[in-house]
């Protein structure tokens, strides 16, 4: 399990009207506000933990709004993570069913009624346990700073292959293909590693070499980051430019337990099934391949059967011998309400006699 720190900040572009550009952090989504900059910053522990950066373009209400779809898809479907154990996660199948359902959303809910091109890139770290996959689509990027070194974990483009495919979720020029993305790995952290998850906004005239020395700079991981910002920012600030960074505290090797599927249900009620703006509900339901339901065979019983049965049995002697406890105690609380109601009424009566006599006596002296 690794503990981690994260920091993420984002900067509305000089030439844009609305921050398009959005990043994760913890149970949210930032940034709250459409231009201007804000900062967020965490610590975190979870067996599980999910990071997404996506950059939008389309104009407001569009760009912004197709950043969000990807977020809340991305975070249905790490909330169906077990889906895709068989036991071994397939990262290939989660990978791919995202794409394609975030996609077809974009599609459905934005890119027809716009008369722009309208889409998003996305950046995503995946961290199950000890071990971290990244996926990447379009002109998001992700880096890995490891020993004093940066590496880019963006794969070079391939013309001849991939020139026929869309680059970016909500292509509507490809609605039957899914965008391909240009990385999907799986690595083993390291304790100290630091993964930058980036809009394309923050690299602009922004060097490679300048991000390095910000991020080995002695200062402390979260002031180190800003460094980075600041000076991408003072590189180009035209477009919109915002960096996500995790830093590996320490690794635990532990089993995943029930703290690791309450994390899954925080992500699931966090980030729930979205309603469409038909009004309809859309649910994620990834498909789960290579998965086949064995019975056991005919006259043998499974253990899960028997502790069922057991169960049930306790169950019910449990129930008979509760409502006969519930019984008992309802009639002792209605002879207890009782006895309060004639006590009340006695204690009524009395006072109503004692004013009579009281009243008697006072006239009889006036009458006198």
């Amino acid at each position: 399990m690794a503990r981690t720190m994260v920091i993420g900040l984002t900067e509305s572009g000089a030439s844009t009207k609305v921050n398009e550009d959005s990043f994760s952090c913890g149970d949210r989504v930032y940034p709250d506000m459409i231009t201007g900059s804000e900062e967020q910053s965490l610590g975190a522990s979870d067996y599980t933990q999910v990071y997404i950066v996506t950059q939008g373009f389309g104009g407001s209400g569009a760009g912004d709004l197709a950043g969000r779809i990807i977020q809340r898809v991305s975070k249905d479907f790490v909330a169906k993570l077990d889906d895709y154990k068989y036991p071994e996660f397939d990262f290939n199948s989660f990978s791919s069913e995202l794409i394609e359902e975030a996609h077809l959303r974009v599609l459905d809910q934005i890119a027809q009624r716009s008369d722009q091109g309208v889409g998003a890139s996305f950046a995503l770290l995946l961290i199950d346990a000890n071990t971290a996959y990244i996926l990447n689509v379009g002109d998001t990027k992700i880096h890995l700073y490891r020993d004093n070194e940066l590496y880019s974990l963006i794969d070079p483009y391939d013309a001849e292959t991939k020139s026929y495919q869309p680059v970016y979720i909500g292509d509507p020029k490809a609605p039957f293909e899914i965008p391909a993305p240009n990385t999907m790995k799986k690595f083993d952290l390291e304790t100290g590693d630091i993964i930058l998850l980036t809009t394309e906004g923050f690299h602009t005239n922004f060097h490679h070499r300048q991000l390095a020395e910000d991020i080995a700079a002695p200062d402390a991981f979260a002031a180190n980051i800003r460094l980075a910002q600041l000076h991408s920012r003072q590189a180009d600030n035209s477009e919109n430019g915002t960096v996500l960074a995790i830093k590996v505290r320490d690794l635990e090797l532990v089993e995943p337990d029930d703290s690791a599927k309450k994390n899954i249900e925080r992500i699931q009620n966090s980030y729930g099934s979205q309603a469409s703006e038909n009004g309809t509900s859309v649910n994620v339901k990834p498909k789960r391949r290579n998965a086949t339901d064995k019975s056991p065979e005919f006259g043998q019983e499974s253990a899960f059967s028997r502790s069922a049965d057991n169960g049930m049995q306790k169950s019910n002697l449990n129930g008979r011998n509760g409502s006969e406890n519930m019984d008992t105690a309802n009639q002792a609380r209605k002879s207890r309400i009782k006895r309060e109601l004639k006590t009340f009424g006695l204690s009524l009566l009395a006072g109503f006699l004692i004013g009579l006599a009281v009243i008697l006596v006072v006239w009889f002296v006036v009458l006198r």
